[in-house]
Parts: structure tokens; C-alpha cells; sequence
């Protein structure tokens, strides 16, 4: 097992296709000029997030728990490709109502509120992730999909957005296909067929840098010829040490050095984006189709984010240089601005 806080206290930096031990309270934490911070900063400053998002024929769901040192939020949306609909429910709360303990090989995150309830266990050991939840009174999602190291889910740990005194651990893993799976929104049954769903995990989790910024890129799909395929692009995060950036088809993982987003940042939504390699490992074009957000601005917080959802065309390289096709594979892709 991989220690994440090393004896002499610096973070074991990587890429890590282990367990891991993470002793994140071993880590000392600094201020700017390097001198270490007391207990109530440190609990302000560590935070962690999961986000899941689940695709079906026709359909998005996304759930995500959220808990900063001050503040949880949980929410959950639903949207339909073919009408444009979108339903979102959030709730906002404080950490101590978020059950959500720091451990990415074995964590059982649970809230229970009066309009919202959340569990979802991820097992590297039982080779499970298992989900149910209920948001606002119109979305139920209850879901079990094979998980863990067989996967090969990217594991990275890195300085905070270039912040030495500061690290984030994070576990991205897509296509994951369902054994078991029930979407119902407004109490109607979703086309849930565990052959043509997939979904996307992301689980992060660290001494968060205060400016927070990437841009995102993440589909999770079955092609109609069977291949599993998904992908995790990320920029303006972690770029100089090790990237969150891969794809996986049929549980092969394809490391990347950098993805590169080309898009009209004044009207996002105008044009199709380019998210592509310099060297063509990538190549594709996302079609925008919807959309949320939040504007959020607050003593400790700022939020400013658009989370869009469209669809891929291209096409994917492994360095061998064997190629998948997309057509249209749904996805999401986001621009997040924040101060936490």
C-alpha cells in the first residue's frame, strides 16, 4: 500500500495504480510565506468532492457531494437530449450534515435531508460502486456498477493548482457499465438498458488552492459495435506535474500529457468546441445541446461555472496508433471559475 504523506512530510506525488494510505492529516499544511497553520484553517481549507454522472439512451443524470471545511452541497439534475428538458435539485448544508470520510479505496458517503438523500459506496475491494438517491421528489436513481483497480481508473496526486503548500488527490474512472441500474423521473421509468448506459466517476479530495480553475471534458459510453470507450480531459489545473487526462476503451487506459480546448469563451454555447492533442491523439468536436450553472458569491466562496451537455465526434488514438471512431457519444464539458 502507497503512503499518500511520506515520513518526512512531503506528499508522495504520481500517478498511483495502488491503494492507498491517506494520511492527509500528516500532511503540514503552510500559508504562503511557509509557516504551518493551525487546526481551525487546516479544517477550512481540506475539502472533497464526488460527482457521478450516469448515460442513458436519451438522457443525463448527474449527482454530486460536495464538503468544504464551512459548507456542503448536494445535488442532483436531470436532462433529456431529445426535448432539452433540465430539472435541478441542490441543497446546501453544513459539513457536519455530509457523512463523507477521506479514504478513495473504501468510502460510503451518505446525507440525509428533508428533500434530498444520498448513498453512494465505491469498494476498490468489493469491485463495486453502488448508488441510491433521491432529489426534490421527482428523481430516484438507484444503480450498482462494477468498479476498481481491473479498471485501471486514474489516480493522481499533485500540487493544488500549482500550490507547494497545498496537494489534491484525485480518482477519475469512465465507462463504467451497470449490472444494475433503475432511473425514474417524475415516477416514469427511464429506458435503462445496462447494455447502452454508462457512467463517468470523479472522487477528489485535498488541501484545496483557494483559485480553483479548469476547464473539463468527460463522456462514458457503449458504441453500438459494443466497445466500452470514456474519457477525463481536464486543463488549467495540473498540467506541469501529472495530468487528468485519459481515455479508456474497453478498460484500457490511454494516458495523456495535455488536452488542449479550442472554444468562444464570450458565448460558449455559440460553436462547437475542439478539445484535441497537439500530437492528434485526440481529435474531437463538441456539439453543446444544454446547460447549467451557478453564479455564487459569498464571504468565503465565489463560484462561477458552466457545466454543458452535448455530444462528441471524432476520434481516439492509442500510441500504437489504433483509432476509435465517435459519433455523437454524449458528454459533458465545463468551464469552472472558483474562490473556496
Amino acid at each position: 500500500m502507497r503512503q499518500l504523506i511520506q515520513q518526512n512530510g512531503r506528499v508522495g506525488y504520481g500517478c498511483i495504480d495502488e491503494p492507498i494510505l491517506f494520511n492527509y492529516e500528516d500532511f503540514p499544511l503552510r500559508t504562503f510565506f511557509g509557516r504551518k497553520v493551525g487546526r481551525l484553517r487546516r479544517r477550512l481549507a481540506l475539502g472533497s468532492f464526488t460527482y457521478l454522472g450516469i448515460l442513458g439512451e436519451g438522457w443525463l443524470v448527474g449527482l454530486a457531494a460536495v464538503r468544504l471545511g464551512y459548507a456542503a452541497n448536494v445535488f442532483g439534475y436531470f436532462f433529456d437530449f431529445a426535448t432539452g428538458e433540465f430539472w435541478e435539485h441542490s441543497v446546501k448544508d453544513l459539513p457536519g450534515r455530509l457523512h463523507f470520510p477521506l479514504d478513495p479505496d473504501e468510502c460510503s458517503i451518505q446525507y440525509d435531508g428533508r428533500t434530498c438523500r444520498l448513498d453512494l459506496a465505491k469498494s476498490h475491494a468489493r469491485e463495486t460502486l453502488e448508488v441510491e438517491a433521491r432529489f426534490g421528489g421527482r428523481l430516484e436513481i438507484k444503480g450498482r456498477f462494477p468498479f476498481g483497480f481491473g479498471l485501471a481508473p486514474l489516480r493522481v496526486v499533485n500540487p493544488s493548482c500549482g500550490d507547494p503548500n497545498r496537494f489534491t488527490f484525485t480518482e477519475k474512472c469512465s465507462p463504467l457499465v451497470p449490472t444494475e441500474l433503475s432511473v425514474k423521473f417524475d415516477g416514469a421509468e427511464r429506458s435503462t438498458d445496462p447494455g447502452k448506459a454508462a457512467a463517468l466517476s470523479d472522487w477528489s479530495a485535498g488541501f484545496f488552492n483557494r483559485n480553483t480553475n479548469w476547464l473539463w471534458s468527460a463522456f462514458a459510453a457503449v458504441l453500438p459495435d459494443g466497445t466500452a470507450v470514456g474519457a477525463n480531459f481536464a486543463a488549467l489545473v495540473n498540467e506541469s506535474y501529472y495530468p487528468e487526462n485519459a481515455f479508456w476503451v474497453d478498460g484500457r487506459r490511454v494516458r495523456l500529457a495535455q488536452v488542449i480546448f479550442d472554444y468562444d469563451p464570450e458565448e460558449p454555447r455559440r460553436e462547437d468546441w475542439r478539445v484535441h492533442t497537439e500530437d492528434g491523439q485526440v481529435e474531437l468536436r463538441f456539439r453543446p445541446m444544454g446547460e447549467r450553472g451557478e453564479r455564487s458569491r459569498l464571504p468565503f466562496l465565489k463560484v462561477n461555472f458552466r457545466q454543458f451537455f452535448g455530444e462528441y465526434t471524432g476520434w481516439l488514438k492509442d500510441a500504437g496508433g489504433r483509432s476509435v471512431r465517435l459519433d455523437r457519444v454524449r458528454g459533458v464539458a465545463e468551464i469552472h471559475l472558483s474562490v473556496w
